[in-house]
C-alpha cells in the first residue's frame, strides 16, 4: 500500500505557501518537509500543514523564541516501528478493555550535548493501543523546551493513527547564539478518551 504525502509550508504573517509532495511506502520513514523557522519573543512563528498522513490530515506547529530565537525547526519525519498485535505484546498489562491508549516508551536528545548552530533531533516512540486494527484515533504531539523556567520553543502535532508503535523526529538547528546551559525538553502524547504521557529530558549547549 502506498501513499502520498502532501506538504505546504505556512510561514508567519501569510508569506507566500511553497507546495510540496513526496510519495512513500506503508512502512518507510515519512518526512514532512519544510522548515519551521523561530521568530522574536512574544511569539511561537510558523507553521507546516502536513497532508495525508495515514490517509488523515495533521498540522505541525511551532517556533523558537528566548534563549533559541533564530533557531529552526526542520523536517519532521515518522516511522511506524512496530504492528497493533507486537505492541500489544510489549504492553500487555494495557488490555484492550481498557480501550484506546498511548503510552511513551522513550524520548531522547541526540546529540545529548551541543554547541550553538548544531542540529539536534528530539526523537520521541510511542505506543499506540487500540481496541481493533482497523481503528485510526487522534494524536496530539508536544515537545516545549524550556530554559531557566521559561518556554523557549515548542513544536507540536496533531495526525490520526492506527494502532502500533510510532517513531517520530524533530530536528532543532540551534542558533549560533544559543545561550550555554541545560534545555529541559517535556513531551507528551495524548488522544482523545485514552489518556496523556508525559516524559521528560535534557540537552545541554556548551
Amino acid at each position: 500500500m502506498r501513499k502520498t504525502v502532501c506538504l505546504a509550508l505556512i510561514a508567519v504573517l501569510l508569506l507566500p505557501v511553497l507546495p510540496g509532495c513526496a510519495t512513500t511506502d506503508q512502512n518507510r520513514q515519512e518526512q514532512h518537509e519544510g522548515a519551521l523557522v523561530g521568530v522574536g519573543a512574544g511569539a511561537v512563528g510558523g507553521a507546516v500543514i502536513g497532508g495525508l498522513i495515514g490517509g488523515k490530515r495533521g498540522a505541525v506547529v511551532g517556533g523558537m523564541l528566548g534563549a533559541l530565537t533564530g533557531g529552526i525547526l526542520g523536517d519532521y519525519h515518522d516511522r511506524k516501528e512496530k504492528d497493533l498485535a507486537e505492541t500489544r505484546k510489549a504492553h500487555a498489562e494495557s488490555s484492550t478493555a481498557k480501550g484506546t491508549r498511548v503510552e511513551i516508551e522513550m524520548v531522547r536528545s541526540t546529540p545529548a550535548v551541543a554547541d550553538p548552530g548544531d542540529t539536534i533531533e528530539i526523537q520521541m516512540t510511542y505506543a499506540v493501543l487500540t481496541p481493533r486494527e482497523d481503528m485510526m484515533v487522534p494524536v496530539h504531539e508536544t515537545r516545549e523546551i524550556l530554559f531557566d523556567g521559561n518556554r523557549v520553543g515548542e513544536a507540536t502535532i496533531d495526525i490520526e493513527r492506527e494502532g502500533g508503535t510510532w517513531r517520530s523526529v524533530v530536528p532543532i538547528t540551534l542558533p549560533k547564539n544559543a545561550r550555554p546551559g541545560s534545555y529541559r525538553v517535556v513531551a507528551s502524547v495524548e488522544t482523545r478518551g485514552g489518556g496523556k504521557d508525559v516524559e521528560e529530558i535534557t540537552f545541554r549547549v556548551r
